[in-house]
């Protein structure tokens, strides 16, 4: 069986990729710019015209992602989920 040249490439490009957000991500100790930097890079290079908009070049910047951590959504919501996930459980008979 042989590799298509372009697969090849584009799997090298991934593994580039992958060691990038690995040693660079800004809960390693990163610098969040570069990080930001370097994410548009590889996405353009990966996928071409999927990458978006690049901030701090004229175009509008991205919105950003809220990232909800355990204990940081409102009440409310968390016993709205909670609940949710029970309803999908078998129920506890004793």
């Amino acid at each position: 069986m042989k590799s298509d040249p372009d697969d090849l490439e584009r799997r090298e490009l991934l593994r580039e990729y992958r060691e990038f957000i690995k040693t660079r991500h800004p809960d390693r100790g990163g610098d969040p710019a570069e990080f930001v930097a370097g994410l548009v890079r590889y996405r353009a290079l990966l996928a071409p015209g999927a990458a978006g908009p690049v901030p701090g070049q004229g175009a509008p910047a991205a919105a950003e992602t809220t990232v909800y951590r355990r204990g940081s959504l409102p009440a409310q919501m968390w016993r709205a989920i909670m609940e949710r996930h029970r309803r999908r459980q078998n129920p506890r008979v004793r």
